[in-house]
């Protein structure tokens, strides 16, 4: 058990339930609650079908979980119920089943967000994240904010994974300001980038382990994602996700 509570996976699950906590104070929505028990549920069975379709001995499903908590406040929380499970399952699926010499191929939750946003119209909302702006002059929404940020301690200090989600910022704040002359300095403060850059982007299992390659593959995602975000790519998806999977399968030699 206390192996269990001291994994980086455990933790981060931990600090994704309290983010769902504020979204949930602020949307307090029973809706929102049978969301997350859905996703969670769903993500649990289907990893131990999975694993005992593949004949591996069933563990805790922390890593299920914790995609399950990603879906859950990016996921478009108006949509049929049913849809929910789909994204899901894919989402584990493709954990248990896209893999290369053991190895995942795509980060599990961009992987069943993605597709799910392409078999369901709007199914990505960023609903859990978009709404914690950083307020001087507002206590709550401060102590919002500094919520969303806590999983950084589990991405930077434990994964090290700070090439990363540094590289990708640095360049996704240039990229915009050389390319948006609207774009201001509150942008610096997006929450739903901020989450998905110290959430989804140093997943460790999908990304580098050099610390050069690390650097670059923050840059690829941030170039790629402001690319496809212009108003002349005509790009529909979700440029992050979309970002990240690509970043994913080409950078996947060098994990």
């Amino acid at each position: 058990m206390r192996q269990l509570v001291r994994s980086p996976k455990t933790q981060l699950g931990i600090l994704l339930f309290s983010i769902f906590l504020t979204a949930f104070v602020n949307n307090p929505l029973l809706k929102i609650v049978f969301l997350y028990l859905l996703l969670h549920l769903s993500a649990a069975l289907s990893d131990f079908v999975f694993l005992k379709i593949k004949g591996i001995p069933l563990s805790f499903p922390s890593a299920a979980l914790v995609s399950a908590s990603i879906i859950t406040l990016v996921v478009n929380p108006n949509l049929p119920w049913h849809q929910f499970f789909v994204i899901a399952v894919l989402a584990i699926a493709s954990k248990n089943f896209l893999r290369v010499s053991g190895r995942h191929i795509f980060n599990p939750a961009g992987f069943g967000l993605f597709a799910g946003s392409l078999m369901f119209p709007d199914a990505i909302s960023w609903w859990g994240t978009s709404f914690q702006q950083f307020r001087v002059q507002n206590l709550e929404f401060i102590i919002y904010f500094l919520i969303l940020l806590s999983p950084g301690l589990i991405s930077i200090v434990r994964m090290r994974r700070h090439r990363i989600i540094l590289s990708f910022l640095i360049v996704y704040f240039l990229l915009n300001l050389i390319s948006n002359f609207k774009f201001q300095i509150s942008n610096f403060f997006d929450p739903t980038l901020l989450f998905f850059s110290l959430v989804m982007l140093p997943e460790p299992m999908t990304t580098p382990n050099r610390h050069y390659q690390q650097i670059l593959f923050g840059v690829f995602i941030a170039f790629f994602s402001v690319l496809i975000s212009s108003p002349i790519s005509n790009f529909e998806a979700d440029p992050l996700i979309t970002s990240l999977l690509i970043g994913n399968l080409i950078f996947f030699k060098f994990r």
